[in-house]
Order: C-alpha cells, then structure tokens, then sequence
C-alpha cells in the first residue's frame, strides 16, 4: 500500500516541476510579472517597511524599550496578562507592517526575553498589514480615499485587540520574561537592527517578485489573488474588492506573507496550522467589524458599492489555476511545516 507521505511528495513534485515548466513556456508573461513585484518592491515594499523595521529593531535592542515600558507596560500588562517587555514589540508590530511583529517577537525569544508560550500567544495576533502600507497604499492610492486606508487599518487593529482580550482569559497570570534585558552599545544595536531588517526585507521582496512572476502566468481572478500575494491583489486589482472583503485579506496576510514569516514560527516553536486558525480568525473578525462601520454609515456604504460593484472579468481556466495555486502553495507551506525545516 503506497504510503500518503509518499502521495504527498509525489503531489508536491509535480506541482514544482509544473510551475518551472509554466515559467519556462511563458517566460515573457513570468518576466513582465517579476519586473512588476520589483517595481512594487521599489516603490512600496522597501521605502515604507525597511526605515520603519530598522527603527523597531533598534527600540527593541536599546533602553528606548524601557521607556515605553514605564508608559504603558503595567495597564498592558493587567489588561492583557503578558509581560511589558513585549508591549513595543506589540506596538511596533501592529503599526509597522507584516514582518515587523514576527521579527521583533522573535527578537525577545532569541535573546530569552519571552518563552515559546508567551512568543506562542503574541503570534496569534501580532500580524498586520501596518499603518504606512494600508492607510497609504491601500487607502489612498488605491481607492483615493486616506479615510477608507485609516478604516482597513482600525479594522486589523481592532481584530488583534479582540483576540488578545479573549487570549486573556485563557491565562489565569501574567507570563514572566525569563531574562532581565541587557543592552549593547548603540552602535552595534543599529548595525545589528539594520542587518536584521534588511535580511526580512529581502526574505519579503523575494516572496513578491516570485509571486508577481506566477501572477503574470494565471492571471488569477481579483476575488482569489489577494489569498496568494497580498500586496498584488488589492494594490494591482483592475476594480477595488469592497471593504469587508479587503479587511479579510489584510488581516489574513496571504500565502505569500504566511511563507515568509514559517522560518520565524517555527523557530518559535509555533505551529503553522495554528497559526493559519488564528489567522482566518483574525480576517474574519475584520470583516465582521468593517461590515459592522458599513451597517451604521449606510451612506458610505452606497458610495463604496458604487465604486466597487464593476463586474470583475474572469476565465474558468484562470479560476481553475488559482485554485490549483493556492492548494499547491498549501501543500508546500504543510510540507515545510511537517519537515521542520528552517528557512532563516
């Protein structure tokens, strides 16, 4: 009887033999894909995440971390039940973007700062799409509206605070942080933050240009793109997916951003499949408060469903090829996930 890992890998073969193929036949389609994730890099990704990951890496390494300790570490600690030592990283990561909060939560359980548990429980909510990329590129670029960027942006906010609240009562205490801090020499903190940042940039843009390139080959339909790259999905989709929907996938991050950030995961000792629950609960809960605004301010409501209600063009084969796409990229993310393999 042919064992299901054997299946498994057999499946995963070849579908990696499939895309290779697919971007050798349309290379030219997979090139003008690659060269619009690097433009997007260029012009979004890199000016809006790397300045602001250098800065909440070096906040966290420095005794500027302290201060806002003494601000705000003992009502979040009581309300919350987590250590302050983890309060900026909480902050920085739900207004930096994406990486910001992984990279910093893996930051304090690299020095032994936090436990996997307490790094465990951070991660459930620590996720969001941050203030630069959606109230700028989403909001104001892409749907002309700084107050629609400002509403995605509470909406992911909101989910996360919702969950932490409720990741309270599953906590009788506060979790205590293992180490007391020990600062390096600012210098070295920010050679050391720069180089940090720049290695999760890097790891991003990378995801982005390979997804840009396999979006130049299916043309997946806007309702399905943003499930696989976030950032080409809504920022390049022809007509804007309404609000509820958009809330969803920001808060969702995307297979691609759910690639990048396994290597941290698991260096965490976080589960891929729990943090995939946490995700889809987090995107819905997103959807339900946008959904909430949108219910009370009917008025908007009009005015957005006018805007966004074009019909969107699709193909049954494009559709069936996204679909194949985002199993396959299941299929690798388990797989990775079950092999335990580390990626950064």
């Amino acid at each position: 009887m042919i064992k299901l890992k054997t299946v498994k890998n057999s499946v995963l073969t070849f579908i990696l033999f499939s895309v290779i193929g697919a971007l050798c036949l349309l290379s030219a389609s997979a090139k003008a894909g690659a060269l619009s994730g690097i433009k997007m890099c260029e012009k979004i990704i890199i000016p809006s995440l790397l300045p602001v990951l250098i800065i909440s890496n070096l906040i966290i390494k420095t005794a500027c971390s302290e201060i806002i300790e003494r601000l705000f570490g003992r009502i979040y600690e009581k309300i919350f039940r987590l250590p302050s030592s983890t309060v900026s990283a909480v902050i920085l990561g739900l207004i930096g973007g994406y990486p910001t909060g992984t990279v910093l939560t893996r930051e304090l359980y690299k020095k032994g700062h936090i436990d996997s548990r307490t790094a465990e429980r951070i991660m459930h909510f620590n996720i969001c799409g941050g203030g630069a990329f959606i109230i700028t590129a989403v909001g104001t670029v892409t749907y002309g509206s700084t107050k629609t960027g400002l509403l995605l942006f509470l909406s992911n906010i909101l989910s996360a605070l919702i969950i932490m609240l409720f990741e309270r009562k599953t906590n009788c205490r506060t979790t205590k942080k293992q180490k007391e801090k020990n600062h390096p020499d600012f210098s070295f903190a920010l050679s050391d933050s720069a180089e940090t940042a720049v290695k999760a940039i890097a790891m991003l843009s990378a995801y982005i240009i390979l997804f840009s390139a396999l979006y130049g080959i299916i043309n997946p339909p806007s309702q399905l793109a943003p499930l696989l790259e976030i950032t080409n999905g809504i920022c390049l989709a022809k007509n804007p997916l309404p609000l509820p929907y958009c809330a969803f996938f920001l808060s969702f991050g995307g297979l691609c951003i759910h690639l990048q950030l396994i290597g941290y995961l698991k260096e965490m000792k976080l589960k891929y499949r729990e943090f995939l629950l946490y995700r889809m609960i987090s995107a819905l809960l997103s959807f339900f408060i946008m959904k909430t605004y949108l219910y009370f301010f009917p008025q908007e409501a009009e005015v957005f469903n006018n805007l966004s209600s074009r019909s969107h063009e699709f193909t049954n084969g494009s559709l069936a090829l996204s679909l194949i796409m985002i199993i396959g990229c299941a299929v690798i993310v388990f797989d990775i996930e079950s092999r335990k393999l580390k990626l950064i």
